[in-house]
């Protein structure tokens, strides 16, 4: 252990000696193993050095023996600590009911989390769990063991794979896996697939049904890409048909892009409030007074009060709000086009689906109006073509009942 920790802890004082005999007052202490350091005169006959405090009760008869006198003039280490301690009592006592507070704040549950579920309600778990004793306000070592307690749930919620009750300081974590329930399959009536839009076919792949268009095939809204009726007059069989219909179609677009584009900067000035946090509670301590800023962007960084393993739930909270302006950025009306372009295509695929391809685009007509770029444009887009249609009564109808009497 280190030397100067040993010191503090057993305690020492520094001594100022007067007498004929300093030197010799040394020379005995060595002699008896009482150790000193730091030995300095300061005059004729005069001298200081440190002892250790349960040394310093062997003094006595060697300052007889040398006719010295002695005077403390410091004292360091823990048990004059103590002895600070003990004449503030109030001190201690509110300082000891903190710590007791923190102790038996951090064995409370203050927040109960839910993760990994997808289609069981978050409602229902929570209940499940506090049922099984796992709720805020819950004392932790009241839970029991976080296995037994996630085995419990396993068996209570249904459709779970797996439960697991993780406790972090005062954070109860659920995690839950649920079960793979296969999907039931719909039974469906027999049906066509017809085109949603006037196109022109690309792509017919027919899992199920007879395709009657193909490649480069003109269709229109309504026409049956793919039948759902097999086989002939007088051996017929009506299926659900299936496949994948792409064909191309045509989208006229009204874009507007302005020249002029505005964004915020920030200006490098900033202010700061400190909060103190308690639970889901913040309580503002500072920055009252302070003017807020016409536009700004604000920052929060939340810390709490951790011992160890366990996390209290008392923190504290720093906000920032840095001034920003607003900055008109001029773009030339090329840059104005090819953004307003591309919102226009990001629009178009949104609103028919991922699987959408643009495969070419024409301006028909462009101006500038009122600091603004004005296009109608034309895009030629690959699509999913295919919607259900159920298969109607007449279609399976003799042709002599067709034509009627």
């Amino acid at each position: 252990m280190n030397a100067q920790l040993v010191r503090y802890i057993r305690g020492y004082v520094k001594l100022n000696v007067a007498g004929p005999s300093f030197e010799e007052l040394i020379n005995r202490l060595v002699q008896e193993n009482v150790p000193v350091w730091d030995i300095r005169r300061s005059g004729e006959g005069r001298g200081e050095f440190l002892i250790a405090l349960p040394d310093y009760f062997r003094l006595k008869p060697l300052l007889k023996e040398t006719g010295c006198r002695v005077r403390t003039r410091e004292r360091h280490g823990f048990p004059f600590f103590l002895d600070k301690l003990g004449k503030r009592k109030w001190f201690v006592a509110g300082a000891a009911a903190f710590l007791i507070g923190m102790y038996l704040l951090a064995q409370v549950v203050w927040t109960v989390q839910v993760d990994g579920n997808e289609t069981i309600p978050k409602e229902y778990i929570l209940q499940a769990a506090s049922e099984q004793g796992i709720y805020p306000l819950q004392w932790k070592m009241r839970m029991g063991d976080p296995g037994v307690l996630a085995d419990r749930l396993a068996r209570t919620i249904p459709n779970v794979a797996w439960v697991g009750v993780d406790v972090q300081g005062t954070t109860v974590t659920i995690r839950v896996v649920e079960s793979i329930v296969p999907e039931k399959r719909i039974p469906q009536n027999p049906r066509h697939l017809v085109s949603t839009s006037d196109a022109v076919i690309t792509r017919i792949i027919a899992d199920r049904g007879v395709p009657l268009v193909g490649v480069h095939s003109r269709v229109k809204r309504g026409d049956i890409l793919i039948s759902g009726i097999l086989g002939d007059e007088e051996n017929r069989e009506v299926v659900v048909a299936e496949g994948d219909v792409r064909g191309l179609v045509w989208y006229e677009y009204n874009v507007q892009a302005p020249i002029a584009k505005q964004h915020k900067a920030l200006t490098g000035e900033s202010r700061s409030t400190f909060h103190l946090v308690l639970g889901g509670r913040a309580l503002q301590l500072s920055g009252y007074w302070q003017k807020p800023y016409a536009n700004e962007q604000v920052e929060t960084d939340r810390k709490q009060l951790r011992f160890g393993p366990w996390t209290a739930p008392i923190g504290w909270m720093t906000v920032t709000h840095r001034e920003a302006t607003i900055v008109e950025e001029t773009r030339t009306v090329a840059e104005a086009k090819e953004t307003g372009l591309a919102n226009a295509r990001a629009d178009l695929i949104a609103t028919l689906g991922g699987n959408t391809v643009i495969r070419a685009e024409k301006i028909l007509h462009e101006r500038t109006d009122n600091g603004k770029v004005v296009m109608n444009v034309l895009f030629e887009a690959e699509v999913d073509l295919a919607t259900e249609r159920p298969i109607l009564e007449e279609e399976l109808a003799p042709p002599d009942k067709k034509d009627g009497p």
